[in-house]
């Protein structure tokens, strides 16, 4: 017995000591509140998030964006990018209207695949919604022009 406790006196105070131990968490920063709601989708009798995975040039994809009007969109913003190049092909204000289907704001984003890749060019969307507080989110499509 006395062995016992010699072994498990020296665990019962490291223990304790660790217990006593407090850190500590620095407070100089703020969190930042998550931006608000932002999805995009091909709109029909839902809001299909799952886009083809390849378009033909010239071809027009139907992109709808669906964002809550009350989290103070400011700006949609696409952005176009393959292996050799990339570019801004849109900035457009919010204007979007209230769908009651969905329960939340819907707009449509224009963008026409572009004529001047060859086949086979994989290209990769970045559709960003911008906030009047400078948050953003981000969702991205990935295609492949084909005929």
């Amino acid at each position: 017995m006395n062995a016992l406790t010699k072994s498990i006196l020296p665990l019962l105070v490291g223990v304790g000591l660790l217990a006593g131990c407090k850190k500590d968490l620095d407070t100089y920063y703020t969190p930042q509140s998550d931006p608000g709601f932002f999805s995009i989708g091909i709109l029909g009798t839902t809001l299909n998030t799952t886009f083809a995975t390849k378009y033909g040039p010239g071809k027009s994809i139907p992109i709808t964006a669906a964002f809550n009007q009350t989290d103070s969109p400011a700006t949609i913003t696409v952005f176009q990018a393959t292996k050799t190049d990339s570019m801004q092909v849109g900035s457009y204000p919010v204007s979007g209207t209230f769908n009651q289907t969905f329960q939340t704001t819907t707009q449509t984003i224009p963008y026409v695949v572009p004529t001047t890749y060859a086949l086979n060019t994989t290209v990769r969307l970045d559709v960003t919604l911008t906030f009047a507080d400078g948050a953003r989110r981000l969702r991205r499509i990935n295609y492949t022009i084909a005929n």
